[in-house]
């Protein structure tokens, strides 16, 4: 059963699930209205953000499932993002929202803080990769590497060699090098 769940999740394309942004702007602008309109689209929202998350959790499961044989080796790596980065972003975010809501109030039928609410909501969900980084998944496996970049583009593995004919050649940088090394089939580790 999970493995079909995965192939369903992994069948919907990360653009289609990643237009739940747009459900934000109906939530903030239907809020005058009965409650009922915007918990509809914060579910839509909501929804979305999980679907998200289990699309790259059924990626690693799928991976795992194919590539990582009994004693296979099997190795996830997640890079981190800056908290502080991410502060400064929203922070400018902030103050051109705040802006844009004090000069459009009143426009459109929407008060300062809707507008504000609109803008900083949409583009933090929108463009959540460039406030809290792309969220980038390496995972290393005795057949080979495979990377996971979401929103971009999704690699699976085809042959042991490479991913992908696009990539010839991909230098990775983990982020605890030690625990990588082990990882890697005997003899791959000793050139480092």
């Amino acid at each position: 059963m999970k493995q079909a769940l995965d192939h369903f999740i992994l069948a919907i394309p990360v653009l289609f699930i990643k237009q739940f942004p747009y459900a934000w702007i109906a939530a903030v602008v239907l809020w005058s209205w009965p409650p009922m309109f915007s918990v509809v689209f914060l579910a839509i929202i909501l929804i979305g953000l999980l679907a998200l998350r289990w699309q790259s959790s059924a990626w690693i499961s799928n991976l795992h499932r194919e590539h990582a044989f009994k004693d296979g080796k099997f190795y996830v790596d997640q890079p981190p993002f800056s908290w502080m980065d991410s502060a400064r972003k929203i922070l400018i975010l902030f103050a051109g929202a705040a802006f844009l809501g004090w000069l459009l109030r009143g426009q459109f039928g929407l008060s300062f803080w809707q507008i504000f609410l609109m803008i900083a909501g949409f583009t933090i969900l929108y463009r959540d990769t460039q406030f809290f980084g792309a969220p980038t998944t390496y995972v290393i496996t005795d057949q080979g590497i495979g990377i996971h970049f979401t929103p971009g583009h999704m690699m699976t593995a085809k042959d042991p060699s490479g991913f992908t004919k696009r990539i010839e050649r991909l230098f990775i940088a983990p982020n605890d090098r030690e625990k990588f090394l082990k990882q890697l089939p005997h003899g791959y580790g000793n050139g480092f």
